[in-house]
């Protein structure tokens, strides 16, 4: 037969080469998946025979013995290699919904007269999972591999909705990265652009090519590369897939929300993020739809910078337009990519059109948003669902008019003439500004609140009241000065016309937000008096315990629900928790919180985030697996170590160097786990996120650091260990 082999450049050609010895069935004959070989094996056969770089190999089926030696010297030598990969292709691995990522052997580096040899041990390696040859008895095919001589390897996790590819890689070949025994160098190489010419470039070519022949889904992908080649050794299903740190920026909510928005707005705005985005995905195809536009981070909504960023990369545009409109940034400094603004021509058509339209229909749109909310609604379901509308309607109404504010007034910012054009305009908003500034007794006060009583501070919050439920907040008196205007110059005539450009659409945007804040304050009116009758029934405390709640629990009191008093005890004291936090305006979705009061215990550690989730409890500090026994959760007072007696006992935190999926049996037991050495993408962490516990990995000096005993905080999301309490400090009793 014909066997593919390659060479430098990715060129294919064909070299004579022997079919696979005896009755093996040769990678890239594409028979393998009709034969009811198990996927581990089957993807490699269909990716070689899809002109993947995979390296020559064979599948020794189940029940089928191994090819005598000479035959497999033979077949060595035929393909210029000099030894082999000897490994598991079990039908219980890499499912599309679990992984046994490295539960079963794998022998590298395989002289051909002791291949017989290591498929034995790989064969015993299945009882493991499966002991006997009962029903559940799995198929135990075996894959023989040449072996790669590797400069470079790893594994690259390729995910749908992302635009660039995470990736860990480490000198030499990956058995010591994907068992956790390094931690590898962890970066994210784009699909975008391209990268520096070498390994990067071919990586990034490799796994393009992945997905295109298997479809851009979640992939885990194990490679190595020879200084020429950049090889596919293995390609699963991503089980579980890895935290991504996406940058986060308070952005335009700093404005117009208060420090800590009410526990109400706050689940309305986080309910609204798809729709949100759902905006600018009708008009750019082929954005991500999985990504949540919004975050809650320590009780505030933010908006997901990093997606806003993704999305100007995929117009080709800058990045740094997002941080120049809504403030902040993430560092990120991609510039324009011509080829791609080219290709998204019909896009950004679609979305200057938008803002066209917007301004045109600015009258029809103000009249639509402020009926929301008018007659009232009967329910509190019925409130939330305006509530809701309101916010969609408003964020979306604003995208395409600020969109085309945005450009000319940069260009006007950076003629310097920006304050002459913008001093002498005049909105909604100024005239309110001097509307209030003007109020000198009772009638001016009451033509004030017929005209913008339903405007208030922090309006976008509906727990806030408006100036007609609490004209105290407008103060008495104010000055009615005449403003002093900016003179005229050369420059500002010069620059008149790119004014005039946004100029009407700033007018526009600023009445239609007057106009959605008509709705915001029907919506609040409809709330309170629904509140006011929930009291007298029981249902609430107050009026005012309306915001304390979220959207969800909101609408349980259509049904009858009455919070207890542990229930408000809980929350106040949340929310006093979350007022005391002063969270940065750009952060990281899984970076950590500020500590009230002071700077965190110096007894924290920091790794790589695995699996969010946050677990305190007593850390057992392990060096193997055997050692499971000792994980007997500790009783509460009264007991002793070693039991596990009713509801006090605590969660176990697993600590310990390295894990792999040995560990399995001891990872059942444990409520969070904590590695010192490992990254994020080996097989250790595949089923450590499979298993769903809280986890950070990477965490230098974890063992040394954490005594077995001690009580520890893991906070899984933002890849931190705090010691809480010392086993000196507990009164601990021997096993």
């Amino acid at each position: 037969m014909s066997w593919p082999t390659w060479r430098p450049g990715w060129r294919r050609s064909t070299a004579s080469a022997p079919s696979a010895p005896g009755s093996a069935l040769a990678l890239g004959s594409g028979s393998l998946a009709a034969a009811g070989v198990g996927p581990k094996a089957a993807l490699l056969d269909r990716a070689l025979a899809a002109g993947l770089p995979v390296p020559a190999g064979f599948t020794i089926p189940d029940g089928d013995g191994c090819p005598d030696v000479p035959s497999l010297v033979a077949w060595v030598a035929s393909i210029g290699a000099g030894r082999v990969a000897v490994r598991s292709a079990f039908g219980a691995e890499d499912a599309a919904d679990a992984s046994l990522a490295g539960w079963f052997d794998s022998q590298l580096d395989v002289a051909p007269a002791d291949v017989p040899a290591a498929v034995d041990r790989v064969l015993a390696s299945a009882r493991r999972h499966d002991p006997g040859d009962g029903p559940g008895r799995f198929r135990r095919d075996v894959l023989v591999m040449s072996m790669v001589k590797a400069r470079l390897s790893g594994v690259a996790f390729s995910e749908p909705g992302t635009y660039d590819d995470l990736v860990n890689v480490t000198p030499g070949t990956a058995e010591r990265l994907v068992a956790g025994l390094v931690p590898g160098q962890r970066f994210e190489l784009t699909r975008l652009g391209r990268p520096a010419v070498g390994w990067p470039r071919r990586l990034q070519r490799l796994l393009a090519a992945v997905r295109r022949v298997f479809g851009d889904e979640p992939w885990d992908v194990e490679w190595a590369d020879d200084g020429t080649t950049c090889w596919l050794l293995q390609i699963r299903p991503i089980t579980a897939p890895p935290l991504r740190n996406e940058t986060l920026t308070a952005a335009n909510h700093a404005e117009i929300l208060p420090a800590l928005p009410s526990h109400l707005m706050t689940s309305v705005i986080a309910e609204a993020g798809p729709d949100l985005f759902e905006w600018y995905r009708r008009r750019v195809p082929g954005l991500p739809a999985d990504r949540d536009f919004l975050h809650v981070k320590a009780g505030r909504p933010m908006i997901n910078l990093s997606l806003l960023e993704d999305m100007l990369r995929h117009l080709g545009l800058p990045t740094a337009l997002v941080a120049g409109s809504i403030g902040g940034g993430s560092g990120r400094r991609d510039p324009v990519a011509p080829a791609r603004l080219l290709a998204q021509t019909p896009s950004l058509l679609r979305l200057g059109l938008a803002q066209v339209v917007a301004v045109a229909r600015s009258g029809a749109n103000r009249r639509r948003v402020a009926a929301i909310g008018t007659p009232p609604a009967p329910t509190f379901t019925g409130v939330v669902d305006d509530l809701h509308r309101a916010y969609v309607e408003l964020v979306t109404g604003m995208f395409p008019l600020s969109s085309a504010i945005g450009p000319p007034l940069g260009i006007l910012r950076s003629a310097g003439t920006l304050f002459e054009h913008a001093g002498r305009h005049r909105t909604i908003t100024t005239e309110l500004a001097d509307r209030l500034a003007a109020i000198d007794g009772p009638a001016s006060l009451d033509a004030f609140l017929a005209d913008f009583g339903h405007r208030g501070v922090y309006e976008s919050d509906i727990a806030r009241p408006r100036y007609a439920d609490d004209p105290s907040v407008l103060g008495v008196g104010g000055s009615t000065a005449p403003r002093s205007l900016p003179e005229r110059t050369v420059r500002g005539a010069l620059t008149w016309p790119l004014w005039a450009l946004a100029a009407r659409p700033l007018a526009a945007r600023e009445w239609f937000r007057h106009d959605a804040m008509r709705a915001f304050a029907a919506v609040r009116l409809a709330g309170v008096a629904l509140a006011e009758r929930a009291v007298v029934d029981g249902r609430l405390r107050s009026a005012d315990d309306l915001w304390l709640l979220t959207a969800d629990e909101v609408r349980r009191l259509d049904g009858g629900w009455r919070p207890d008093a542990a229930f408000w005890a809980e929350r106040e004291q949340l929310r006093s928790e979350l007022a005391s936090l002063d969270v940065p305006h750009v952060i990281g979705l899984h970076d950590p919180l500020p500590v009230a009061g002071g700077r965190r215990s110096a007894s924290g550690l920091q790794g790589l985030p695995l699996t969010a989730g946050t677990v305190t409890g007593v850390a057992r500090v392990l060096d193997e697996p055997a050692a499971c026994p000792s994980l007997a959760p500790l009783s509460g007072p009264g007991g002793s170590a070693g039991e596990a007696t009713g509801p006090e006992a605590e969660p176990i935190v697993l600590v310990a160097r390295s894990i792999d999926a040995g560990w399995v049996t001891t990872l059942a037991r444990s409520s969070a786990v904590v590695v010192e050495i490992g990254g994020d993408l080996s097989h250790g962490s595949i089923l450590v996120r499979e298993l769903g516990l809280p986890a950070v990995t990477n965490v230098a000096g974890a063992t040394g650091a954490i005594n077995d005993g001690d009580r520890v905080r893991v906070d899984g999301g933002a890849g931190t260990v705090d010691v809480v309490e010392r086993a000196a400090a507990r009164d601990l009793q021997p096993n």
